[in-house]
């Protein structure tokens, strides 16, 4: 099903009781698979065009925290890394972040090649995740993490 494209929201989610409130066909839920069709920056370019800012090369543990305004919560894991004038200056320690997925989508500045990730935080492949690699400004990370 698609949710959004070209920037346009497409579809909601409609349960049985709220469909038939709204007078249209339950969509049911996703099953935690999904892509995200990507564009063609490479994660080199992304890094040279960054004054400065954070790689992060995974989020962890994420949770909903506000589910009517779509925030979430999570960690930074397995490698995040400072930017200073279009370069790699060296590995910071993880971060915890608060963010809304529609904050993220509105703020995308490049974005890479879709690629398969890994979603279960167990490492194993439960779901099947398609994702482009993104450059993002103002995420909000929150505080650092005592996190490995």
């Amino acid at each position: 099903m698609v949710w959004v494209e070209d920037g346009v929201l497409r579809n909601l989610v409609f349960d049985r009781y709220w469909a038939d409130q709204q007078g249209v066909s339950p969509t049911g839920f996703a099953s935690g698979s999904f892509m995200m069709e990507g564009g063609n920056a490479t994660l080199e370019e992304m890094i040279a065009s960054t004054e400065r800012g954070l790689l992060v090369t995974r989020f962890w543990y994420m949770r909903s925290v506000g589910p009517r305004t779509i925030l979430y919560t999570g960690l930074t894991r397995d490698g995040t890394f400072l930017i200073e004038n279009g370069q790699v200056a060296g590995a910071v320690q993880n971060l915890r972040w608060n963010e809304s997925p529609i904050h993220i989508l509105n703020n995308i500045e490049m974005m890479g090649e879709s690629q398969r990730v890994l979603r279960a935080e167990d490492g194993s492949a439960s779901a099947s995740v398609i994702v482009p690699a993104l450059k993002v400004r103002d995420f909000n990370f929150t505080s650092v993490s005592d996190a490995v």
